[in-house]
């Protein structure tokens, strides 16, 4: 078993005794929040207990005394935790080994009709721990894979033992595959600034009451239990353990007697459709039109909080803005969570805004670029929370277009980096007039009437304009799917005048369309409806029944399928009610619905079709 010196050279120490009497002893952290901002908490070697500080484990107001009354107090409830689940669970194991080989009066097992209920019962809790921990140790051996560190028997001991103890403890979620690195990151912290007491003595001028007090707060002897403490205070006191809640059905819930929906599917349906509406309109409704699902990335960068959209090192400074938000909010969730999302969604509009389809849009959220400034996010996180918190009960088009301007002007445009370089010269150059014209505002020998004079002009230029000189044709079609009596009805008259004269342009443009595009297909409409109605159903039960990235390619393409399907049956209704020759309408292009080339009837409903897809999903 490697000794935790082991353990240190492979990612460092950096302990710093000067901060932990001004942070810990002293209560002085004023200069806390601006090495959160630089990202260089790190070195302030008291991370960890910077941390602890954050999710109140203690407060800032306790001495030095008082705080380790505390850690003490809740090491020792571990400690019962730790009888109270792992002896068990060992005696448990133990029992239905010996029980195995006992005979019960009429020779057959101790548990059978003369035997009691009792042993049954043990042997099936036993049965479910080893099965726990044997889940929790195949997802903590696929951990971080690229560190050295986290493949320690060592490290992987203590992160299995802290998630099996917490999951026994909160059972109604129990294990789900995301915690394992959220523990695994808190372990990487606590050694990083551990200390053992051969160490410590070496410390020169250091009383043996200094080292005692250092050994109290950063022992490595008391690693599990400060890491599973430090766990539970994310998990249940900063309620992040809802996000791994499962999605139950009606009847799940009336068996577990549970009325709590998913916490994570509302959070993300509010974060796709009002917090980013209110922060950047004009993305939210070029996602929106191509029907971008938020869930399909969000799930996974609100679980594991962007470790693995980022670097692990770069996770960290962002559960440092993420922790004090959390701390100085007073917040009962980690809020800036949300925040960092919308941030990390706008660093791409630039990309995102040209692109045409959903699938494009989700190639760049999975996999995720590199961040050029990370403080620059960060402190775009900070400024979108601020906007979020001034609009929160203002739903009116003109706050939301006041919080749009804001946003714009707060995000230096150096902050987007592109990673695609396109070699169709005339898309290069629109790429770069789109880049060009927000960075004139910012160029420093500007004159200030000259930049007032611009924005102005820029301000007063109609959304409309914009809209249509950015998006393609294809884009423009489907905002009908957008534009619907719902979406009208809810919105101001601002709203609705704009987008009537975008339903005109709309209408002048499919008209003057050439419609000689696609193959005839010979399928009926009721067919193709089906098709679509499949789809929607293997979209529920992909996203019901697993959410792991194995999905996230299928879901994609059944995205890609159905938007062409029902873009295509669009189509074809129009041209049915525009129409009143059936073969005047079979020689124009797209799907041939009610007529062959030959001109005989094809048949309306083909229930094979249906069901053949719906076979072949449900194996999914």
């Amino acid at each position: 078993m490697e000794s935790i010196q082991d353990l240190k050279n492979l990612i460092g120490h950096n302990f710093n005794a000067g901060n932990f009497s001004k942070y810990m002893i002293n209560n002085d952290i004023a200069d806390v929040d601006q090495l959160i901002k630089d990202c260089q908490l790190e070195n302030s070697g008291q991370r960890f207990n910077i941390w602890r500080l954050f999710l109140r484990i203690y407060s800032k107001e306790d001495s030095f005394t008082q705080k380790i009354e505390k850690l003490t107090k809740l090491r020792e409830n571990y400690k019962e935790l730790e009888n109270k689940h792992l002896k068990t669970s060992n005696t448990q194991a133990q029992n239905k080994t010996e029980d195995s080989t006992k005979k019960g009066p009429l020779g057959g097992p101790l548990g059978g009709p003369l035997g009691g209920g009792k042993q049954k019962q043990q042997s099936s809790n036993a049965i479910d721990n080893v099965e726990l921990r044997n889940e929790i140790r195949k997802d903590v051996e696929r951990t971080y894979q690229e560190f050295e560190f986290f493949s320690s028997k060592r490290i992987q001991q203590i992160l299995t033992t802290v998630l099996f103890i917490w999951c026994k403890e909160n059972s109604e979620i129990s294990y789900r595959q995301g915690m394992n690195e959220i523990a695994a990151s808190l372990i990487y912290i606590y050694t990083k600034e551990a200390l053992y007491k051969e160490e410590v003595e070496k410390y020169e001028e250091a009383t043996e009451e200094e080292i005692n007090i250092l050994l109290q707060f950063n022992s490595w002897e008391y690693a599990e239990p400060d890491i599973y403490v430090l766990f539970t205070a994310l998990m249940n006191d900063a309620q992040h353990m809802e996000m791994f809640r499962p999605n139950y059905t009606e009847q799940q819930k009336i068996k577990l007697q549970s009325k709590k929906p998913s916490a994570i599917l509302t959070r993300v349906a509010k974060l796709q459709d009002i917090l980013l509406k209110q922060v950047d309109l004009q993305l939210f409704r070029h996602l929106k039109l191509l029907q971008v699902e938020f869930q399909i990335f969000l799930l996974k960068w609100i679980r594991c909080m962007f470790t693995r959209e980022l670097s692990l090192i770069e996770s960290f400074h962002a559960w440092d803005a993420i922790f004090q938000d959390f701390f100085l909010q007073q917040c009962d969730t980690l809020f800036f969570v949300d925040c960092i999302a919308i941030a990390m969604i706008i660093y791409l509009k630039n990309q995102l805004m040209e692109n045409e389809e959903s699938s494009q849009c989700y190639q760049r959220f999975l996999k995720y670029p590199k961040i050029s400034n990370l403080a620059n996010l960060l402190d775009t996180a900070t400024q979108i929370r601020n906007i979020l918190i001034s609009q929160k009960s203002s739903n009116n088009l003109d706050d939301n277009l006041e919080g749009t301007e804001k946003i714009e002007k707060l995000i230096s445009p150096a902050f987007f980096v592109g990673d695609k370089v396109d070699t169709d010269p005339k898309a290069q150059q629109d790429k770069v007039k789109s880049r060009e014209q927000p960075q004139q505002p910012q160029q420093k020998s500007q004159p200030v009437q000259q930049q007032v004079t611009q924005n102005e002009e820029e301000q007063s230029q109609s959304p409309q304009s914009q809209i249509n000189e950015k998006q393609p044709v294809k884009q423009q079609e489907q905002q009908t799917v957008f534009f619907d009596d719902k979406i009208m009805a809810s919105n101001t008259k601002a709203q609705k005048s704009q987008f009537s004269v975008e339903e005109n342009a709309q209408q002048k443009e499919v008209v003057q369309e050439s419609e000689d595009k696609q193959k005839p297909i010979k399928l009926s409409i009721k067919a193709v409806e089906d098709i679509c109605t499949t789809i929607e159903e293997a979209f529920n039960v992909i996203k019901k029944s697993n959410e792991s990235q194995n999905h996230q390619e299928l879901i994609i393409s059944l995205a890609e399928l159905k938007s062409y399907l029902t873009k295509q049956i669009t189509e074809v209704e129009g041209r049915q009610g525009n129409s009143q020759d059936d073969g005047q309408r079979n020689k124009n292009g797209g799907f041939v619905i009610k007529k062959q080339l030959t001109g005989q009837q094809l048949p309306q409903e083909d229930n094979g079709i249906k069901s053949k897809m719906a076979g072949f999903f449900k194996k999914w």
